[in-house]
């Protein structure tokens, strides 16, 4: 791994997170948008987010509320475009696509690159006050067939895919799509570790960083993330090893920094970058180190718009 590599740095803004008493945790296309900026400004060149309803905030996969953030991050920012496919609330494939093919035709709105998690998990929250879990019967379903469709459809439309892994099995299952031939060699892995209400990934230690990173093919590109646990020791240590990192209030409140926004929260990662001597990759530097064809620009006129806003 290079550690000389410039580090890229995702937002990971909202998940399916309740806002609770932090108002900067987005739920409108409007807000989404908002937070895309600010993490833009504060370094990170990857933007993942989940549509939510704007008023309840709940989980939401209308085509039209992905579109409108879509358009908002391509005329402020050059942003690499990178929207779930629904997590647990879409099942059926054709349901988890529908956002993505809808812009694909596109050369502007066309999505950058899709994150494919290459296993079903149990996701219960676990309370370790009481000693018990708040549900038993959530579950994350992604069967090999389910993979197998879900990657036919991105390899006919040419789209760049994350590889999501919660343990070293799923990295396992993705190496062998990789030798179908469904599952590109180019991928970047995200590796997820889980904080302590979510038992269902690995802790954020060492060992399990060093089992993760041993799997990962020569030459491929890492990101480190801690779903519903503080990322920033695992941050440490990805950007010692030349890995990179996926931060945001979707996947942590970070109470301890008051009440923060995801440009916050970013900025904190680019300075430890910077502080342990490594830079923070541009747009256009991750898309080189990723080796993703460089961003179409936009036309005048819609550049001019976007500037006057």
């Amino acid at each position: 791994m290079n550690n000389e590599l410039p580090l890229i740095i995702e937002c990971r803004c909202n998940e399916i997170t309740p806002r609770g008493d932090n108002p900067a945790l987005p739920h409108s296309p409007k807000e989404i948008i908002r937070e895309a900026i600010r993490a833009w400004e504060a370094g990170a060149s990857i933007f993942h987010w989940h549509g939510r309803d704007p008023d309840t905030g709940k989980p939401r996969n209308d085509v039209e509320l992905y579109l409108e953030v879509i358009q908002g991050i391509r005329e402020h920012t050059d942003l690499l475009i990178h929207p779930t496919l629904g997590y647990i609330t879409q099942h059926r494939v054709e349901d988890r696509v529908k956002h993505i093919l809808a812009v694909n035709d596109d050369p502007l709105l066309r999505v950058d690159m899709v994150p494919v998690d290459f296993g079903s998990l149990n996701v219960d929250f676990w309370n370790p006050q009481t000693k018990e879990f708040t549900t038993t019967d959530q579950v994350y379903i992604n069967t090999r067939a389910n993979l197998m469709a879900v990657l036919e459809v991105f390899k006919k439309h040419n789209l760049h895919v994350s590889s999501v892994c919660w343990d070293v099995g799923q990295m396992r299952t993705a190496r062998c799509f990789q030798e179908m031939g469904l599952l590109p060699r180019e991928t970047l892995w995200e590796l997820v570790f889980t904080g302590e209400v979510m038992p269902a990934g690995a802790a954020a230690t060492i060992p399990g960083l060093q089992a993760f990173v041993a799997e990962v093919p020569a030459d491929n590109q890492w990101l480190a993330l801690c779903w519903n646990g503080d990322v920033m020791r695992v941050a440490a240590w990805a950007i010692t090893m030349g890995g990179h990192v996926g931060i945001g209030l979707g996947d942590y409140s970070y109470t301890r920094f008051g009440k923060p926004h995801n440009g916050e929260l970013v900025e904190k990662v680019a300075k430890m970058a910077h502080t342990l001597g490594r830079e923070v990759a541009t747009p256009a530097q991750a898309r080189e180190i990723l080796k993703m064809p460089p961003r179409i620009s936009l036309p005048k006129k819609l550049q001019a718009t976007a500037n006057e806003k």
